[in-house]
């Protein structure tokens, strides 16, 4: 007999949660790391992620000044296809599909949010502006095997010339004890002309900006920090992350982690680059519904 599909009181409370917690969703921006993934969710229905961390970091690439944020963690996937939560194809927080799947493969197509930068969070982007949270399409191919990980990922902005960027990343994750479990992984970063100029470029324009608010004595830049500055292709940053896992349930993790990253290339000259090298640090838990 046909009839309406029952939804079980379980599922709808899931989806409310979801609806809630999606604006707070692209604070966690983050590069996509999934060293230690939980088991397939079911072939049918939702499975749900939800966590809180706190994350200790620069404001931006190369900047020296830090902030210290309590984020959400937040992953729904549905009929093992549909995704929403940490970007599978760039970093920050975006929503797609896993078109094909196949052994330890899985490739991902999807769109993304990162994070805006705004004038104010650091004195070396005096008169550049506020710049908005990037838009991006991408796709990503990943493997998994017996806790090894490999992912290449491609993203392209799709405002304010944001360009494209490829993400390559590996890593291993072991059982040091029972329910404890170490993770460690490097990655590199390529981006072009476009992409480097949105985070590290200084247009004329920006420069005269620069150049004025200095000579009012409203920035604290030096004639060498004026620009302009155009950055070159190429590979954009290095980096590597180790995360200690705590689980004392199957369904529960806690996590410690911290991520060292190091700028490459002509942008290590960009004059609102304060530091080359940086660290981040944080810790959270997350549980799986």
């Amino acid at each position: 007999m046909g009839g309406r599909p029952v939804r079980t009181p379980g599922g709808s409370m899931r989806l409310r949660l979801m609806l809630l917690l999606l604006p707070l969703a692209p604070l966690a921006a983050q590069e996509p790391l999934p060293f230690l993934e939980h088991e397939p969710g079911p072939e049918r229905g939702w499975a749900l992620t939800l966590g809180a961390r706190v994350l200790d970091h620069p404001d931006y690439l190369g900047s020296d000044v830090r902030r210290t944020n309590l984020l959400p963690v937040f992953d729904a996937e549905y009929n093992r296809t549909w995704y929403l939560g940490s970007s599978r194809v760039g970093p920050g927080f975006g929503g797609g599909a896993h078109v094909w799947r196949e052994g330890g493969f899985t490739w991902d197509l999807g769109l993304g949010v990162g994070d805006s930068r705004p004038e104010s969070r650091s004195p070396l982007l005096a008169g550049m502006g506020d710049q908005r949270a990037d838009l991006f399409a991408g796709t990503g191919l990943h493997y998994h095997f017996q806790g090894f990980h490999a992912g290449l990922t491609l993203s392209h902005g799709l405002r304010d010339d944001a360009g494209d960027r490829v993400t390559l990343t590996l890593g291993q994750v072991v059982r040091v004890a029972p329910r404890w479990f170490l993770s460690a992984g490097v990655y590199g970063s390529w981006a072009d002309t476009d992409a480097m100029n949105y985070e590290f470029g200084i247009t004329p324009q920006q420069a005269a900006n620069r150049a004025m608010l200095a000579a009012l004595g409203a920035a604290s830049l030096t004639p060498a920090q004026f620009g302009p500055f155009t950055a070159q292709a190429g590979v954009r940053d290095v980096g590597t992350r180790i995360a200690l896992n705590y689980r004392p349930r199957p369904r529960c993790t806690w996590t410690v982690e911290i991520q060292g990253d190091e700028l490459l290339g002509g942008v290590r000259n960009s004059p609102p680059v304060a530091r080359n090298g940086s660290l981040a640090g944080g810790a959270g838990f997350a549980y799986r519904f």
